[in-house]
């Protein structure tokens, strides 16, 4: 098993399992990431969602010495984890925009995709001892999973192409201090502290939440004052009709 997941009550917990490779991304673990957090999104139950790791590491990025998938039947050509989880409306940034409050709970190392991947989540939290790094262009490749947008976001553009471009390894106090995450804590008290705020986030109303995240999300980006308002507006007389009929 690469991905493990558990409810805690009206938390989902998902933690990367596969400790011998540092928790590095094949096209399995990929697809088994994903399909926990489907089952997340489709328990009634959950109200957040913890992505977490066990091991030293959080995630070494792709796993470059994974073995070839095999050959599609119909089209021969073999599947790709990157295609697959960059796949046009389908993939892992879309998954985490449409889904419940998704908290990051990142220790040791997360190099590449490994931190790319959780540029999406709402929330990342850092042990002290966390590293980020990316070494992208030394390794003759390129961000990915969003990060060219996602990542601007959160730092600034320049701080993003700094980062990028120079192939940068930064330790948890500057990632806290440039927003790459939000919390730092003492490693031993990571993933309680994770589970923590999802608990405390998994009580507030639920269709509250639902609304906030998606209007934080499709409002992030949006330039228009106007129609920021006219999707709150559009939101609040949603969820006030809700509550109405019940």
């Amino acid at each position: 098993m690469t991905v493990a997941y558990r409810r805690e009550g009206d938390v989902a917990l998902i933690v990367y399992q596969r400790v011998e490779r540092r928790n590095a991304w094949d096209l399995a673990t990929y697809r088994a990431a994903a399909d926990a957090v489907r089952r997340a999104n489709d328990d009634a139950a959950v109200g957040t969602i913890v992505i977490a790791a066990d091991g030293p590491s959080f995630c070494a990025g792709a796993d470059l010495r994974a073995s070839p998938e095999p050959r599609d039947s119909e089209t021969g050509r073999r599947p790709d984890m990157a295609t697959e989880a960059m796949a046009a409306g389908t993939g892992w940034v879309q998954l985490l925009a449409g889904s419940k409050p998704v908290i990051a709970a990142v220790q040791g190392v997360a190099i590449g995709l490994g931190i790319t991947h959780v540029l999406a989540a709402d929330i990342r939290i850092a042990a002290a001892g966390a590293r980020f790094a990316f070494p992208f262009l030394e390794r003759g490749t390129m961000p990915e999973f969003g990060a060219t947008a996602l990542l601007a976001r959160l730092v600034g553009h320049g701080r993003a192409r700094d980062l990028c471009l120079s192939a940068s390894t930064i330790e948890a106090t500057e990632a806290l201090r440039i927003g790459l995450v939000t919390r730092v804590v003492p490693e031993e008290m990571l993933r309680d502290a994770a589970m923590a705020l999802a608990a405390r986030i998994a009580g507030f109303d639920r269709e509250a939440t639902r609304h906030a995240k998606t209007l934080l999300v499709a409002n992030e980006a949006e330039p228009d004052i106007e129609a920021v308002l006219a999707r709150e507006r559009a939101a609040f007389v949603t969820m006030r009709r809700a509550r109405f009929r019940h």
